[in-house]
């Protein structure tokens, strides 16, 4: 048996399926495909899949990453070739290969976020909102309950790429995985009553890259 790291991409109307959803595609797509994945024990046997990263809804990514356990005799490019047959539009395998890390090794993940704003937004007043030492936000999570959080805490970079009247794009790095995460949508949310009286007519969020924290502190590639 071979457990195989699966590279994908999940854009456009893609970004609208759960990771509930989203696990039932891989489950049918594998089933579908014919390939020899290898399921669990017991009354209620399922596939061995594990995500590392769940996306949240309305984020699409081109980094997200699960691990399935095949049979032997099975290749890395038939994995990708089949699955790719039957995987719907918007989703796709990028590559296959050995696992490198593991998924608790997680610590930041990087998003391109486009707003579209009514007017133009200065400058001056997204630095002023990244320059704040405290911003106070309540944070949710199943297993914690709601907790409020300082969100500059969980920002690990910024940097405007974009502006014009109609709106900016930021590339940021953010906390992720077990130990500490930030949402993009919520670092939106608090942008968006920080710019007030303009308004964002909507956000594209994108996440681009996923980390690790190497031995020496500095952020590698999760792969």
């Amino acid at each position: 048996m071979s457990k195989r790291r699966i590279t994908f991409y999940k854009t456009g109307m893609g970004k609208y399926i759960s990771h509930l959803d989203l696990l039932r595609c891989f489950t049918r797509t594998i089933q579908r495909s014919g390939l020899p994945v290898v399921y669990s024990q017991g009354f209620n046997p399922h596939q061995k899949i594990t995500f590392s990263l769940p996306l949240p809804i309305g984020v699409t990514g081109v980094c997200e990453t699960v691990d399935i356990q095949f049979e032997d005799g099975v290749t890395d490019d038939e994995i990708k070739e089949k699955m790719n047959k039957n995987l719907p539009t918007d989703i796709g395998v990028v590559s296959v290969g050995d696992i490198v890390y593991k998924a608790a090794e997680i610590a930041a993940a990087e998003y391109v976020m486009s707003a579209a704003a009514e007017e133009l937004v200065s400058e001056d007043k997204i630095k002023a909102f990244f320059a704040e030492p405290e911003i106070a936000v309540a944070k949710k999570s199943k297993k914690k309950g709601e907790k409020i959080i300082n969100l500059p805490d969980y920002i690990k970079s910024w940097e405007i790429t974009n502006q014009s009247e109609n709106g900016f794009e930021l590339k940021v790095i953010l906390d992720a995985g077990g130990e500490r995460n930030l949402k993009p949508e919520l670092l939106a949310a608090e942008i968006e009553k920080y710019i007030l009286p303009v308004k964002i007519d909507d956000w594209q969020i994108q996440r681009e890259k996923i980390f690790r924290k190497g031995s020496n502190g500095i952020l590698e590639i999760f792969k």
